[in-house]
């Protein structure tokens, strides 16, 4: 018996079909779980994201989910925050009691 793992998919008959080009060039769209992995999130969160419709744009071709990288990127842009944004601290104030700043 064989310690190699049975392939299921694709097929046999499939592979002997199927045209393979040298080039496709760049990888436009990626599934689920490679978007989370470029954003360094969990797939459940992009999911979840998805169904609030809070997350980057994503296209449906037929029942699968699909992701833009252009699209990955600009959502990942749009939730960038800047220090500057934060507001600004209050100075903190002595607690030397013999201080004449102390409370």
């Amino acid at each position: 018996m064989s310690n190699a793992p049975k392939r299921k998919w694709p097929s046999a008959q499939l592979l002997a079909r199927a045209t393979y080009v040298e080039e496709a060039g760049p990888v436009r769209f990626v599934d689920t779980a490679a978007a989370a992995r470029y954003l360094a999130l969990d797939a459940h969160s992009l999911e979840c994201y998805r169904s609030l419709d809070t997350g980057p744009a994503f296209y449906k071709f037929g029942r699968y989910v699909r992701y833009a990288v252009a699209d990955l990127d600009a959502w990942a842009e749009s939730c960038r925050r800047t220090p500057a944004a934060a507001p600004k601290a209050p100075p903190l104030r002595s607690i030397d009691p013999h201080s004449s700043e102390a409370i």
